[in-house]
């Protein structure tokens, strides 16, 4: 039997709490963690332990940054890129974190990198978008032969997929970031504004599966023709808007 696992993260970005949750109820069971993996975390094998765990961010960490915990009874576990870091202690030991103030201060860098990312790519996603839907409209009214499509196709299908990619590895951690701020300042006016945006993104994004499913069924019948630039602007529309309300808690 080996002494080391591998357990997958679903993302600390999305479920911080259910993670450091499981990596203590590991540690209960005799598996401890010692090191981050490839969208993962390793555990050894050794002695149950009744640990916490919490889970920080600090670029840069320098010694006074980890002396600071370990005074507080916490020990440095292991750490990504010097930015991300684990912390273990007994049960009973004070959390690093007790009020909304400092909580808020954990997740605000994280939130401001994240959409520094997220905001342009989102709308280099969009005006590629648009860009390719023209395109596309200009050669099937012949305005543009059609071998010019091939060409800007060759440029623009790879970055829009790359863009694409770049807004949701970026964008929803963003949006995780800011509904965890959003929670943490709960009953202030900022919340309710989330809770309102939640609402209308979730109204937008079943408006668009919808209407999605409505199109595809309808020109399948040939009881309606649509073009594929609109079709699949509406898509993409959908796709995101239907990521967004997954990802905002």
């Amino acid at each position: 039997m080996s002494n080391t696992k591998y357990v997958m993260s679903k993302g600390v970005a999305f479920g911080e709490e259910e993670e450091m949750e499981m990596l203590s109820d590991y540690a209960s069971k005799g598996w401890i963690l010692y090191k981050f993996s490839f969208m993962g975390y390793k555990l050894k094998k050794a002695k149950p332990e009744k640990l916490q765990y919490s889970l920080d961010y600090r670029y840069n960490a320098d010694e006074e940054y980890f002396s600071y915990f370990k005074e507080a009874g916490w020990n440095h576990v292991c750490s990504i890129s010097n930015a991300i870091h684990i912390f273990s202690a007994p049960e009973d030991t004070k959390p690093i974190y007790t009020d909304s103030y400092t909580k808020s201060e954990k997740y605000i860098s994280q939130y401001k990198l994240t959409k520094k990312i997220a905001v342009p790519s989102f709308l280099f996603l969009i005006v590629c978008s648009i860009l390719f839907i023209i395109l596309l409209s200009l050669a099937k009214y012949n305005y543009i032969p059609y071998i010019y499509i091939k060409i800007f196709g060759i440029i623009l299908i790879p970055t829009l997929i790359i863009t694409l990619v770049i807004t949701i590895f970026t964008g929803l951690p963003c949006i995780s970031y800011y509904t965890t701020l959003n929670r943490i300042k709960e009953g202030s006016l900022t919340h309710k504004n989330h809770k309102a945006l939640k609402k209308l993104l979730d109204t937008l994004s079943t408006i668009a599966s919808i209407l999605v499913i409505s199109l595809f069924l309808l020109s399948l019948f040939n009881i309606i023709i649509i073009s594929k630039a609109a079709f699949f602007s509406i898509c993409l529309i959908a796709i995101i808007t239907c990521l967004f309300s997954m990802f905002m808690k």
